[in-house]
């Protein structure tokens, strides 16, 4: 899935009342600000109210941290966050939405050897589905992934390396702003993982799928798993 980042209004809203915002899309927003080194101090001269407003639970905070996201992260525009946000909720949080995009993806999967390449949001996806798929993967990729952001975590069913997957390998540039999290590894997620950080996709789309799949390192572990 790649996410429009195009220059936009420099305001992060998440989906919800003013008075009840979504409890997954708003963890998921402070979890990216406390990433990019966002405290709550600044937060705090953001919003221009006293501290005393500070909470999670406060829609004018979260709209804050959403600003600071903004002019901190470089690509990250507000149509970015709502986009993404709602994304995630929408498959994480809906168990109708995910079996049917499940059932969609485990269809092309077949019985295997099967590599899968996933990217973005779609890692997500692929690994919910492996979890439970017996279908042989050879190499399980995953390019500019939120798995390791913590809100995503806990809403997964578990956290290990799916155990239809041989390798699993895991690639990111740390200018996406998807990737805060860009090494999946014993600090991110329990799982053996072998990791790259330093893909350098081009400026104006550090989370594109066609940066990372240009990639020599790359475009030469996918094609060396690939058998005739």
């Amino acid at each position: 899935m790649d996410e429009d980042t195009a220059a936009g209004p420099q305001q992060a809203v998440v989906r919800g009342s003013e008075a009840a915002p979504d409890p997954f899309e708003r963890e998921l927003v402070l979890d990216i600000a406390r990433r990019a080194g966002i405290t709550n101090a600044e937060i705090t001269v953001e919003l221009n109210a006293p501290v005393v407003t500070r909470a999670p639970e406060n829609w004018q905070w979260v709209q804050a941290a959403g600003r600071l996201i903004c002019r901190r992260v470089p690509f990250i525009t507000a149509s970015f966050i709502r986009q993404f946000t709602a994304d995630v909720h929408a498959y994480l949080m809906f168990p109708d939405t995910r079996e049917m995009v499940n059932s969609l993806v485990s269809e092309a999967l077949g019985d295997g050897p099967t590599v899968v390449v996933s990217h973005s949001l779609g890692t997500i996806v692929a690994y919910c589905i492996l979890l439970e798929s017996e279908c042989n993967v050879p190499l399980f990729v995953t390019l500019g992934s939120p798995l390791g952001i913590p809100t995503v975590k806990d809403a997964l069913p578990q956290l290990t390396k799916p155990p239809s997957v041989d390798q699993w390998f895991n690639a990111s540039d740390r200018r996406d702003p998807i990737a805060l999290f860009q090494r999946l590894d014993r600090d991110s997620f329990p799982a053996k993982i072998e990791n790259i950080d330093d893909v350098k996709n081009p400026k104006s789309n550090p989370h594109g799928i066609l940066g990372y799949l240009r990639d020599q390192f790359v475009s030469e572990k996918v094609a060396n798993s690939l058998t005739i």
